[in-house]
């Protein structure tokens, strides 16, 4: 569930910052084209991991229950391999990034799919990310917006628009389900801008300790207080808890920084517009979700405006 690094890198569901200009690009090899494939299947299964999760456990609860099993795990490896742990102040800009990134995407985005939002959709709004982020980058980071990221996000915008018609409920909760998506959607594009201004030269695993411990705190505040920590441990909820917080918070995060690492930002960032479409596919696939021609239509035009986005600089 893990959205996409373009312009403003994201953090542990979103990537490090990291410059296309400084990492030599390499021929992709059976072994890369695997990585690549397996980076989006593991991000696109989020959202439905997020979604069986729902079925055993209260929003709140299930996001604070991933986010402390796996930041507890990170915490383990980063002592075990002795990595240097933040401190002082930028141990606190990386803590309110994950409380944005983590705490406010996630949860927000189980609690919209809890009211009634499809899987896929719920992917196809998170997909406008780099775009909204860009925009709050003009006046934080003094970043220009082209002609071709608004060109995107217009056409982005439509596809949300289609997808979103399609299946239109006018009684509160399933708007208000759309409403928190929508937050979710500010909270990662908000984290990513302040990740970028003040978080630089993070280490990625105790980085990332620090923010899913974060989020696991923000997120139990509601979770006690509101949902009274609602969780039934069950046979079919364990697997699906180890995979959100093994699979989607820690593995998915490896297959990104190492992907980063051959290629930058720019070519890894192309991956992640496949990512409400496979999602779609799989949720009509594990979850019944009936896809209509205009959710379709949505989803390829929200694709192609991203892919313009971040493709067309001027």
């Amino acid at each position: 569930m893990q959205p996409n690094p373009t312009q403003v890198a994201p953090t542990s569901t979103p990537p490090p910052t990291t410059s296309a200009t400084t990492a030599a690009p390499r021929g992709p090899g059976r072994a890369d084209l695997l990585a690549r494939v397996a980076l989006v299947l593991v991000w696109s299964s989020g959202f439905i991991s997020g979604k069986l999760g729902l079925r055993h456990s209260a929003p709140y609860t299930f996001a604070a229950l991933r986010f402390a099993l796996a930041g507890g795990i990170l915490l383990v490896i980063t002592l075990i391999s002795r990595r240097a742990l933040p401190r002082g102040r930028l141990l606190a800009h990386i803590a309110v990034a994950g409380v944005l990134v983590q705490a406010v995407q996630f949860s927000s985005i189980y609690v919209g799919m809890d009211l009634g939002v499809p899987s896929g959709l719920a992917a196809l709004i998170i997909a406008l990310y780099p775009l909204t982020a860009s925009l709050i980058a003009v006046p934080v980071l003094h970043e220009r917006v082209t002609r071709g990221q608004c060109l995107g996000l217009v056409l982005g915008l439509g596809g949300v628009a289609l997808a979103v018609g399609e299946g239109l409920q006018f009684d509160a909760r399933y708007l208000a389900g759309l409403g928190f998506v929508v937050l979710a959607l500010l909270g990662i594009s908000a984290g990513t801008v302040y990740q970028k201004r003040f978080c630089r030269g993070m280490e990625p695993v105790s980085g990332n300790a620090v923010q899913l411990l974060a989020a696991a705190v923000a997120a139990s505040l509601p979770a006690l207080f509101t949902e009274g920590f609602d969780v039934t441990f069950t046979a079919g909820y364990l697997p699906v808890l180890l995979w959100t917080a093994l699979i989607n918070s820690i593995v998915g995060v490896g297959l990104l920084y190492g992907l980063l690492q051959r290629h930058g930002t720019s070519q890894v960032s192309s991956l992640f517009y496949l990512v409400p479409m496979v999602t779609a596919g799989f949720a009509a696939l594990v979850l019944g979700q009936h896809l209509g021609p205009l959710t379709l239509g949505g989803l390829v035009l929200a694709t192609a405006g991203t892919l313009l986005a971040g493709r067309v600089r001027s």
